[in-house]
């Protein structure tokens, strides 16, 4: 199978290393694409030997002229998606869009009737749900071993340089990314709603940037400030590596309008509640899930990759402690890679589409934005419009 990838950030690299550590066999890279040639450029020949150097393009519309291709990873910032992801549709090729689907609720719509219109496999990379802890909680709700589900709770909490890092990035607009929710915690509304088994109906939410507000005796560059030898976030290149983030400026004094803490309320349309709290100050980096039933109430917990599940009567308590190794999302990179690779190759059955998955989760993020600016409900239907 030949793969071209478009964009060579950080999501692709996760990509990259699961195809280039033999994730699937005859699995090969033939093309890259990004408009920043040095870095195209850089990426290439730090994951490329000459013999085996992909073609490498800055316009992927030449790229998808020129190559052979049997499928298309888009790794490309958020905002880029749609001009890129609808031309490649319409080509009818496989494609791998990195979340969140699009940055507003018009460009969800258009992909996602696009998409309807083609017969290929067509992946989002919601990578939560091919993880090992996940799936073993499906597979415990879909047994019937919590019995009706009553309510969710969910948390993503970003430890503190992680959290900040998102003030330093492209992400703290929200014309780039749509807001915090839609570009971080579209995997989660995702992961609620297939965990959940049904479409969501109401949103309300709330959110704020309570901490990473100006600051009048800071500067804007690190270096040239007098906090810096007292302030957590003073920019240490070797600290946010990790998290893709190279600048220094102030993670208070930086234009931005994302907020840092939200909650998120969903009712479902088969009764079922959740809510979703989000935070980028904690002192841990995990998600954790709490699922009420009828008969048990099960725990999860990401970093720890743990289970519990507690029956209704006393002393009735199981414990699933899931094997990962040091893989990136828990296991969820590789696991979606190899779910998508062999679905492509047997092709058995109707291909398979993620597009209403993506549009579902946005429209939950975007809608909950929504609810914070104007205070209201939002209808997700209606919002959605189609």
């Amino acid at each position: 199978m030949n793969i071209g990838i478009i964009g060579t950030g950080t999501r692709s690299v996760l990509y990259l290393n699961q195809i280039l550590g033999g994730v699937r066999e005859n699995i090969t890279v033939k093309a890259l694409a990004d408009t920043d040639e040095e870095k195209l450029k850089k990426y290439a020949k730090e994951y490329f030997s000459d013999e085996n150097m992909p073609s490498l393009y800055t316009d992927f519309n030449e790229m998808m002229a020129s190559e052979d291709l049997d499928m298309v990873f888009i790794c490309t910032p958020d905002s880029k998606h749609t001009d890129i992801v609808l031309p490649i549709l319409r080509m009818n090729k496989n494609i791998l869009l990195e979340k969140p689907m699009a940055t507003t609720i018009e460009d969800c719509k258009a992909i996602y009737s696009e998409s309807m219109k083609h017969d290929k496999y067509f992946y989002l990379g919601f990578v939560l749900r091919y993880t090992p802890l996940y799936r073993k909680v499906k597979e415990i709700i879909d047994s019937g071993g919590l019995g009706d589900i009553i309510a969710v709770e969910a948390k993503e909490m970003l430890e503190y340089l992680h959290g900040a890092s998102y003030m330093r990035r492209w992400h703290r607009f929200k014309k780039n990314s749509g807001g915090f929710l839609n570009t971080k915690c579209c995997h989660d509304m995702d992961l609620l709603n297939w965990l959940i088994g049904s479409d969501p109906e109401f949103v309300s939410a709330f959110g704020s940037r309570s901490y990473f507000n100006p600051k009048k005796e800071a500067a804007m560059r690190c270096p040239e400030c007098n906090l810096k030898d007292t302030c957590r976030y003073f920019f240490k290149s070797e600290d946010y590596l990790e998290y893709n983030c190279v600048e220094d400026i102030c993670v208070y004094n930086s234009e931005k309008d994302i907020y840092d803490n939200e909650i998120v309320n969903i009712q479902y349309e088969n009764g079922v509640k959740a809510s979703f709290t989000v935070t980028m100050l904690s002192d841990t980096e995990t998600r954790t899930l709490i699922i009420f039933g009828s008969d048990a109430t099960l725990y999860a917990d990401l970093t720890k990759n743990i289970i519990e599940v507690k029956g209704i009567h006393p002393n009735n308590t199981k414990v699933y402690n899931i094997t990962v190794g040091q893989e990136a999302h828990s296991g969820g990179d590789a696991g979606i890679l190899e779910t998508m690779f062999d679905a492509i190759n047997n092709q058995k059955g109707t291909a398979f589409n993620d597009a209403r998955a993506g549009l579902l989760s946005s429209a939950m993020t975007l809608a909950a934005e929504k609810s914070i600016n104007e205070k209201t409900i939002v209808n997700i239907k209606e919002f959605i419009g189609l």
